[in-house]
């Protein structure tokens, strides 16, 4: 052999080793978790509860893995149709759900032949926050304290609006349990979801309405709404003055409005394990915990298990809360 033909035999293999090298830095690279955008589905549009905390989630969990999370909101239908989306959704980790209970606890009560069975076609990841609630009035409305709207509703029956985030939501079937607690008929205005919800009630085109602290909180400090309870058991840190329903008169809740991550059920184990694992981790952080807490929400950590065992528990709740308040549903 010559030694330029040792040369270019050489030049072949250190271009063929650099080329192996090459395919299996890709296919180490491909292998790893996240490699590309992931989205976030919430159910509802911008806004709201969900779409608040699910922008907090997507912009940690950027920073923590140097990939991109984004949110992506497809409402509709009760929440239904973004959860349709992440249920259809290739099983791989690039697409999953970040809900409250409407799509999966509460909206198989309302609808007899359901797109998705959530405990069938949704793996569940972690629960990551709640959500506290107050009942806000405008403050044009003449009652000072809960008791006082409980009055003036039931002197004027049917005559008082109240608004919600759209039909089986579940701030609207809260305010059912709670007035059908205190004995009084509130017209329904539903809206397309908790934003459009506020501006109908700063407006004054409804006169009352539960949601979330965050949503609301400026336009209490302001003085153009008026806050008269709170739904937790006690009272809230950022609303020291808002009476809880059991001081206005009435029971406290069994119910809560949260927030937790799902996946398509054929999602591999080790992706649905690497998410429990980030937002548990997440929820213990003390940054994300004292901006959650910032906002009004509640850092909650609860992985799937657990999660599980919760929701199982609340959907007989939700149940027994709509009929005994009389909602009317499509299994009725």
């Amino acid at each position: 052999m010559t030694r330029r033909h040792f040369r270019a035999g050489r030049r072949r293999f250190w271009l063929a080793a650099a080329g192996l090298l090459a395919v299996a830095r890709a296919a180490a690279q491909s292998g790893k978790y996240p490699s590309r955008t992931v989205k976030l589905i919430v159910p509802s549009p911008p806004g709201g509860g969900p779409d608040i905390v699910g922008r907090l989630v997507a912009q940690h969990l950027t920073h923590r893995w140097g990939q991109q999370v984004i949110v992506e909101n497809i409402s509709g239908a009760s929440m239904q149709i973004g959860t349709l989306a992440v249920v259809r959704a290739a099983p791989d980790g690039y697409t999953l759900l970040f809900s409250p209970p409407t799509p999966i606890t509460i909206a198989e009560n309302f609808d007899p032949k359901p797109p998705y069975d959530a405990r069938r076609d949704l793996a569940t990841i972690a629960l990551v926050g709640r959500n506290p609630a107050l009942i806000v009035i405008h403050s044009q409305v003449k009652a000072s304290s809960l008791r006082e709207f409980i009055a003036l509703a039931k002197a004027e029956p049917g005559k008082l609006f109240y608004g919600s985030p759209g039909q089986g939501n579940s701030l609207q079937l809260i305010t059912e349990i709670v007035a059908t607690q205190a004995g009084i008929q509130l017209t329904h205005v539903p809206y397309k979801g908790s934003g459009p919800a506020v501006v109908g009630l700063l407006a004054g085109d409804v006169q009352v309405l539960v949601q979330s602290a965050e949503a609301v909180k400026e336009h209490v400090k302001s003085g153009r709404l008026r806050a008269l309870a709170t739904l937790e058991p006690t009272r809230l840190e950022a609303f020291p003055d808002v009476p809880t329903l059991a001081e206005s008169g009435l029971e406290n809740l069994k119910v809560m409005n949260w927030y937790g991550a799902f996946a398509p059920a054929a999602t591999p184990r080790d992706i649905v394990g690497l998410w429990e694992r980030e937002l548990l981790g997440l929820a213990k952080d003390p940054a994300f915990a004292n901006r959650m807490r910032e906002m009004s929400f509640d850092p909650v950590a609860f992985g799937g298990q657990d999660f599980d065992r919760m929701m199982a528990a609340e959907r007989p709740q939700w149940t027994a809360a709509i009929r005994s308040a009389g909602i009317p549903t499509q299994k009725n």
